[in-house]
């Protein structure tokens, strides 16, 4: 059995709420010409606690089968049994299940019951066709799990009823701290572009020089200099797709009813401008198939970067973008990235997700650091050669849908 109401005080799970929403917004550069009625609708989305609805219960086919059971005396039998798994949607904050009000009652969840993040799933057993039988419980676990939910929606509206004024003062506060900080500024000698969210007017953009790949041997090709990438050539181009993807974050209008198409491009262009002696190529033929961006070593056409780009729908396309992604590489390929776009109000609960399942993975090899916040560098083999290493840096980053 397991506790509900139980994982978080509800007064510090707003607390957090409301620290996350400061800290985001005193990151903002807020000036004239941003949209302050479009960028408070976002964070008021975006931290607004929403409490729990649950909807109607969707029963599955009944299984017959036998369980094992004890009659009165201690005695162990097969009883022939049914079995319905039934799934109980809900709209709302799964965290609310697990938080604790300032008045609550203890309740603890039968094991065949589990909440996941949009419905309840629960496995019904039952010795005879008797519908009475099957509402009754059905009915139970609806009530247990909406034991405590009354007192939680009660202590969660003030935050909500408030939360978009919170909000408008906030943005004002910050658009003046920003106006003073733009002053001072300009007032000490340094020039600020009123058309930019960047505090200086950005110099002439030298393109780096990418050296000549290193060499290493590879199991699969006997006697072949492999060309690698060499890693302070990765870790650049890390940077850069981390800061093309935290940009695009703050610029709802450059993912709003994007294609992973249109979101690829705009990295692929930062990384053709980067460099020199490198071709960026999107949709390109690697191996089995398209992969979204190939950065080839234009002097010989060597691959120096391959990265492929996904819009997250759950722990199946975590484990289909790794295989797609290593099903792209050759031999001749070492450093890799695979970026998920996350469209969900939280994202939060996706990195969890990865970070727990992501080790299932059959060429996993382990975790090799968090380089960013929501980026993280792992380490993978080819399927096809278990002695080849292969760097993955998986990238989420947040366009929520608007």
């Amino acid at each position: 059995m397991s506790e509900l109401f139980r994982k978080y005080h509800l007064g510090h799970f707003i607390g957090e709420y409301r620290n996350n929403l400061f800290e985001r917004i005193d990151k903002l550069e807020i000036t004239d010409s941003t949209n302050i009625s479009e960028l408070a609708e976002r964070l008021k989305s975006e931290f607004t606690i929403f409490p729990i609805i649950i909807g109607e219960p969707k029963p599955s086919q009944p299984i017959e089968t036998t369980k094992k059971m004890y009659n009165p005396w201690g005695q162990l039998y097969n009883q022939n049994v049914l079995e319905i798994t039934v799934t109980i949607p809900f709209e709302g904050n799964h965290k609310l299940f697990y938080c604790m009000p300032s008045r609550s009652t203890i309740v603890y969840l039968e094991d065949n019951v589990v909440i996941g993040n949009t419905n309840i799933k629960a496995t019904i057993t039952l010795t005879q066709f008797d519908e009475k039988a099957y509402f009754s419980e059905v009915n139970e676990i609806i009530s247990t799990v909406s034991t405590n939910l009354p007192a939680i929606h009660d202590e969660i509206k003030p935050w909500n009823d408030r939360l978009e004024n919170l909000i408008q003062q906030a943005l004002e506060s910050r658009k003046g701290i920003v106006s003073k900080k733009f002053d001072f500024m300009e007032k000490i000698g340094l020039k600020v572009n009123p058309n930019s969210t960047e505090y200086l007017v950005p110099p002439t953009i030298t393109k780096k020089a990418i050296p000549t790949p290193v060499t290493e041997t590879s199991k699969t090709v006997a006697k072949e200099k492999v060309p690698i990438l060499q890693e302070e050539v990765y870790i650049d181009i890390r940077e850069v797709l981390y800061n093309v993807g935290k940009a695009i974050e703050r610029k709802p209008s450059l993912y709003k009813d994007k294609y992973e198409e249109d979101l690829r491009d705009i990295f692929l262009l930062f990384l053709e401008t980067r460099y020199e002696a490198a071709t960026g190529v999107g949709e390109a033929f690697n191996k089995k198939g398209k992969t979204d961006i190939l950065l080839k070593y234009a002097k010989d056409g060597t691959n120096l970067f391959v990265a492929e780009c996904k819009y997250w729908k759950g722990q199946k396309k975590l484990t289909e973008g790794i295989d797609q992604l290593l099903g792209y590489l050759t031999h001749r390929d070492t450093k890799t990235a695979l970026i998920f776009f996350v469209d969900q109000k939280e994202i939060t609960s996706v990195v969890s997700t990865i970070k727990s399942e992501i080790s299932c993975h059959k060429n996993y090899s382990r975790h090799i650091k968090n380089t960013y916040e929501h980026s993280i560098n792992y380490e993978f083999t080819l399927p096809d050669d278990s002695d080849k290493k292969i760097q993955v840096e998986l990238m989420l980053f947040h366009f929520p849908k608007i």
